[in-house]
């Protein structure tokens, strides 16, 4: 057997695969391209092994996405979704009160980024990181600030922005200091994200 097999042994051919409609094969292109990204980096990692890893040809990588830039942007829309899909569950069942729903939407931010904490980091802090432009996620600010506002807090963008700085600071400092205890981070979360918002 040659080193390239070896290196990659869950390498699916298109053989393997069969036919798939184009969402499958954009989807699983994304999904090797993630998980290529995360094992080895960007640069170090090539289109023909996304092509390989996803079981497809190298134009349809192509096809979707002309750069490995786009296929960065396709992953990090993918854990926007995510993310934004558990803000809104925790927040669909919520009191009416702003800062129990701030609370609730702020842990819930918190949880999402740990369960996904690879992701995170490679999106947030990974070589090439677009740090500047991602440091108070424009879609996540308004979302916040329209669970805010529906329930009558004043200058919701404003506090939505501080909201998710300190929250996202307070869970970047507890990973650099290795804290697992998530039920402590939450509480904590929760407690300053109350008092912000209720007082």
């Amino acid at each position: 057997m040659d080193d390239a097999a070896s290196e990659e042994p869950d390498v699916k051919t298109p053989a393997k695969l069969g036919r798939r409609a184009p969402e499958q094969r954009r989807a699983a292109v994304v999904a090797a391209a993630r998980d290529l990204f995360l094992a080895q980096g960007v640069e170090a990692t090539s289109v023909d092994a996304i092509a390989r890893r996803a079981g497809v040809a190298k134009g349809t990588v192509y096809l979707s996405f002309p750069t490995k830039q786009h296929l960065v942007r396709a992953i990090e829309e993918e854990f926007d979704a995510l993310i934004l899909d558990r803000l809104h569950a925790a927040t669909a069942t919520s009191p009416l009160d702003a800062a129990t729903a701030a609370a609730a939407w702020c842990t819930a931010l918190v949880e999402a980024s740990l369960d996904n904490l690879e992701v995170h980091d490679f999106l947030f802090y990974g070589k090439g990181a677009r740090v500047a432009e991602r440091a108070v996620d424009a879609t996540l600010s308004a979302d916040l600030a329209g669970v805010l506002r529906d329930r009558g807090v004043t200058d919701a963008e404003d506090v939505a922005v501080f909201l998710i700085g300190g929250v996202t600071a307070l869970a970047d400092l507890a990973i650099l200091r290795q804290d697992d205890d998530r039920a402590g981070l939450l509480g904590m979360v929760e407690r300053f994200v109350t008092a912000a918002v209720g007082a």
